[in-house]
């Protein structure tokens, strides 16, 4: 910071971590006496996430599969996942949760308020450092991260447009990542700018290599931050060489040798990518193509962002060689690249997640930067009246970021609610365990109630049959073991074919669909390759899962085997066909749900 005025950066931190926990006030406040635990989630996907960060608290292996239980060993070597691969911010959680002693449940509401509070600052002393004005800088920091979903029409907004459903919550928030991400991308462009302006070449390599380790972190954490701030890197690289200022040479120099550092970073990532597992690039819907990717929201306030600022620079607003025209372009530019890059590579990774969680917070950054200029061209002279409209924006920022937190976290009141009325069932399954973690992982367990099988490894070790999340970790052997396990969970269920031609028609169960055909075949949004199932489809699953329904023998009862059953108690299950093959110990209510343990019965 500068100037010493460091009680705007922590303000502003201390405000985006107050909305951040806002969730789980509003659960233990919805529970009241009852709360018993659960982290509030605002994404689905934080599961697997909570999943994975209890699994490495716990002790296991990088390479970790929580669904599954199967994990990395000299005898049963396995491939690299999406979390494995990702594992810097996991680790930055797990290690001193280990050390205090927290589970991932006690810890996830912690890394909301403390990734809030660290990008703030980050993000303030960036603005701070190009503006130098700190309550400048303030307002900015507040309008960039209460106001990106806005711009791309989601959070609160939703809500206007949507029936009422405003979702998600604050995107740079998904736990543990991109939320732990986002300091590190911001310090990475702080030092960037930091770098240029530095007056030695002591202080330049300095900052060179702070940004160089802030990559590096980026790079293993998250693969669309990493990209998005290599592409701002590229596009100010790019303009220092094409718009030549007097000591370009230098400003090059600085920004190449970063960028070779940088790519060092890459090369580790890119052996572990290597060893990805073979059903990875399905999971996460990669997409061959080279069509280009032209009018999306983000780029449209780029190309925006990218005239003011010629006109700018037309005016004499500002000049080249301040660098604050290279640093508003290379943000402007950075969306027409990361959703476009597939022109090169022919390949495309699920590109609304820049849209969403990334690239927003990019391109009204560049907003906010180009509007500063005429602001501290046109208004800032006007102390008083600056001072006063600052603190209105301010005002403004901090209430529509309540309105974000409040708005969207209702739409996860239930899913949250449940989640919480499981957490007494999935605490006993973790006493159970009696800290053998290593024999509770092989230990399956079936779960009725989808919900509260996606999140009983965010806090038990036992393994399950099988939950929404399952096939984004390497432990299933290939995408025909995850439909085969999807269908004993409906054969346990005593689901028939008829119940699951229903619930693929027009996709009435989203997880059958999911499940069967994967995300790509009906969601649009996340895939291009996104197409409605046609009726022979259906017929063919469902003629596949009526057979092996008939055929099911004790060699599909035992592959793999079950120790336990946890059903909802307002679910009415019949355990018909569970019956058949094993035999049920007494039944253990905790809350809303009945724990059994289950024994293979013996061949007649």
């Amino acid at each position: 910071m500068i100037n010493g005025k460091r009680f705007f950066g922590i303000a502003a931190g201390i405000i985006l971590a107050v909305l951040a926990v806002y969730p789980q006030y509003n659960l233990q406040k919805l529970r009241g006496d009852d709360f018993a635990g659960a982290f509030a989630s605002c994404d689905l996907d934080e599961m697997a996430y909570a999943s994975y960060l209890q699994a490495l608290i716990d002790g296991r292996p990088r390479r970790n599969d929580p669904y599954t239980g199967r994990d990395h060993a000299a005898a049963t070597p396995q491939p690299e996942s999406l979390f494995s691969i990702q594992f810097f911010p996991a680790y930055l959680v797990a290690v001193p949760a280990r050390i205090f002693g927290l589970s991932a449940s006690q810890a996830m509401p912690v890394v909301s308020a403390i990734s809030a509070f660290l990008a703030a600052l980050a993000l303030f002393w960036l603005i701070v450092s190009i503006t130098k004005d700190a309550l400048l800088a303030f307002a900015g920091t507040l309008v960039v991260m209460f106001g990106s979903a806005l711009i791309v029409g989601i959070g609160a907004i939703n809500g206007f447009y949507e029936s009422g459903a405003a979702y998600p919550f604050f995107p740079f928030l998904r736990r543990y990542i991109p939320s732990l991400a986002f300091p590190f991308m911001f310090a990475f462009f702080a030092c960037l700018w930091n770098g240029l302006q530095a007056e030695t070449k002591v202080k330049r390599a300095v900052y060179s290599a702070a940004a160089s380790l802030c990559f590096a972190a980026l790079v293993f954490s998250y693969f669309y931050v990493w990209t998005a701030a290599g592409a701002v890197l590229f596009g100010l690289t790019l303009f220092v060489i094409v718009f030549r200022t007097e000591n370009w040479r230098d400003n090059f120099i600085f920004l190449a040798i970063t960028g070779a550092f940088c790519t060092c970073a890459l090369v580790p990532y890119a052996l572990l990518l290597a060893k990805r597992d073979e059903t990875m690039d399905k999971a996460q819907l990669l997409v061959l193509t080279r069509q280009p990717d032209l009018l999306r929201t983000v780029e449209v306030i780029g190309y925006i962002v990218l005239t003011v600022t010629t006109l700018a620079l037309w005016r004499r607003y500002t000049k080249l060689a301040d660098a604050k025209a290279y640093f508003i372009a290379a943000f402007a530019f950075a969306p027409l690249l990361v959703f476009n890059q597939q022109i090169i590579t022919n390949r495309s990774l699920q590109p609304f997640h820049y849209e969403f969680y990334v690239i927003n917070y990019v391109v009204l950054l560049a907003v906010f930067l180009a509007s500063a200029i005429l602001w501290q061209t046109f208004i800032s002279p006007r102390q008083i009246i600056s001072t006063v409209l600052l603190a209105i924006i301010s005002v403004i920022s901090i209430f529509w970021g309540y309105i974000e937190a409040s708005e969207t976290t209702k739409f996860w009141d239930s899913v949250n609610v449940r989640r919480d009325e499981a957490m007494p069932v999935n605490r006993h399954l973790r006493e159970l365990a009696n800290g053998n973690v290593e024999n509770a992982r092989r230990q399956i367990t079936f779960n009725l109630e989808s919900i509260q099988a996606d999140s009983q490894p965010t806090v038990a070790p036992q393994a399950v049959l099988w939950a929404r999340h399952q096939h984004v970790f390497a432990g299933l052997e290939d995408w025909e073991e995850n439909k085969r396990r999807y269908y004993q969970m409906l054969y346990y269920s005593d689901l028939n074919a008829n119940w699951l031609r229903q619930s693929l028609t027009g996709c009435r169960d989203i997880e059958a669909c999911m499940a069967l055909f994967g995300w790509d075949r009906f969601n649009a949004r996340l895939s291009a390759n996104a197409r409605p199932m046609t009726a022979g489809e259906i017929d063919a699953e469902v003629n596949i899962y009526a057979k092996f329904s008939q055929d099911f023998s004790l060699a599909d009862a035992q592959s793999p085997p079950l120790a336990y059953v946890v059903a909802y108690n307002d679910a009415n299950v019949t355990f018909n066909n569970l019956d058949l093959w094993y035999e049920r110990g007494a039944a253990q209510t905790f809350g809303k749900y009945t724990l059994y343990e289950v024994k293979l019965k013996k061949p007649n």
